[in-house]
């Protein structure tokens, strides 16, 4: 608008100066004209021919920027192509390596068969077989089966038979009694997915078969058992846990004080049939959130327990 007006201005000069050029010389009208337009054009067209300037020199500078960022991220996926290929590698030798472990176990299995027997029959091989399809498994089945098969060897040496024996026989049990109770000696206060919940006080280990530092039960006979395991959270807290066996969820709870600020104790259940070491456990869920602390203390536990029907 100001623009319009400063040159209807200049136009009524000109016209004055072109009608009236005896009184006023025409070259210094013109001249009182340009300082005018001079004058006009310092603040304004100026200041904005600077702006566009530095806004030009921004953008220059944002590009050389993006141009940097796009080279270092073609640089980063070529770290990432060459991490994936060694994972790879990784994972075939680890499936080759599991492939071997469990041909040494099916020797040993079928030598073991031919000396020991219970009640009368033959120990019957492990059955579960998911664990042995090397081709599907996922990274965590190959770390369960992996902590099942040293827990396993661990529970079947010459000392822990000669232990488990001697207990059962002084408690007036048979061989075959199984049974356990067990509590975290301390709550979790950043709990995370896809744990392990480590029961590390033990009181009761009828059989053996129960690993305070693994927070895993080892089956040491084929059978039905019973499962027992109860998850505290804090105020304003949800756990959501699972019972494995072996590497598949068999049970699942959920533990929610969320809205509301108290605490809250949460108990799940399973009985399940077992084969001869297989592996059993408390962990939280894989996937879901998890959100404030576990709790285990004098006025609550954090606990798991189970036993052979």
């Amino acid at each position: 608008m100001k623009l319009v007006l400063f040159g209807f201005l200049v136009c009524v000069l000109v016209i004055s100066v072109k009608s009236d050029t005896r009184n006023v010389g025409y070259d210094k009208i013109l001249d009182l004209v340009r300082e005018e337009i001079q004058i006009f054009r310092d603040p304004k067209i100026l200041k904005l021919e600077s702006m566009v300037m530095t806004m030009k020199e921004q953008l220059n500078r944002q590009d050389d920027q993006i141009r940097s960022q796009k080279t270092l991220i073609k640089e980063q996926q070529r770290r990432i192509d060459g991490q994936e290929i060694q994972i790879k590698n990784h994972e075939k030798q680890i499936h080759k390596a599991f492939e071997h472990i469990s041909m040494l176990e099916g020797k040993t299995i079928n030598e073991v068969d031919q000396k020991q027997s219970v009640g009368g029959n033959k120990i019957k091989p492990w059955k579960h077989t998911e664990a042995r399809d090397f081709g599907n498994i996922t990274s965590h089945s190959l770390i369960d089966h992996a902590l099942r098969q040293s827990i396993k060897s661990m529970s079947e040496n010459t000392g822990n038979r000669k232990e488990r024996h001697s207990l059962t026989k002084r408690l007036g049990l048979n061989d075959n009694t199984v049974a356990f109770y067990a509590y975290l000696s301390h709550g979790e206060s950043q709990p995370g997915k896809h744990q392990i919940l480590i029961f590390d006080i033990v009181k009761t280990n009828v059989g053996l078969s129960f690993n305070k530092h693994s927070g895993m039960f080892t089956a040491p006979v084929n059978g039905v058992y019973a499962f027992v395991w109860t998850v505290s959270s804090g105020t304003h807290s949800y756990i959501y846990s699972q019972l494995v066996v072996n590497s598949d969820p068999f049970g699942a709870i959920v533990t929610d004080s969320d809205e509301i600020n108290d605490y809250h104790t949460v108990t799940g259940s399973v009985v399940a049939e077992l084969n001869h070491g297989d592996v059993v456990y408390i962990r939280t869920n894989p996937t879901a959130s998890i959100k404030g602390v576990i709790r285990s203390q004098d006025e609550m536990r954090t606990s798991f327990s189970g036993w052979k029907l």
